[in-house]
């Protein structure tokens, strides 16, 4: 079987920085090629805003994006060189 059974979003810029995009990929995965929600998996910086939203039940069905798990890089060992490398850490961190 060579049908495709997971799925990483990340590289080639930040995903949740194009959140919308990003969502309707997801849906589409999920519902159209029958990846299921817990095999797709959205790696972050850590735009927290959007981690919010991702996460958050809406009254609109439509607007609810299926249960994926999620991936923080945390590309350096302190808070201190993550900042001077990671803008989005000053931001949301740190």
């Amino acid at each position: 079987d060579d049908r495709l059974t997971n799925v990483v979003m990340m590289g080639m810029g930040e995903p949740l920085a194009n959140y919308r995009n990003v969502m309707s990929a997801i849906k589409r995965m999920n519902s159209d090629l029958g990846i299921g929600a817990r095999k797709i998996t959205v790696s972050t910086v850590g735009v927290v805003p959007n981690i919010r939203k991702l996460y958050q039940k809406h009254e609109n069905e439509e607007d609810n994006v299926p249960q994926v798990r999620l991936a923080v890089s945390l590309h350096c060992a302190t808070d201190e060189e993550r900042t001077a490398l990671l803008p989005a850490n000053r931001r949301y961190g740190g």
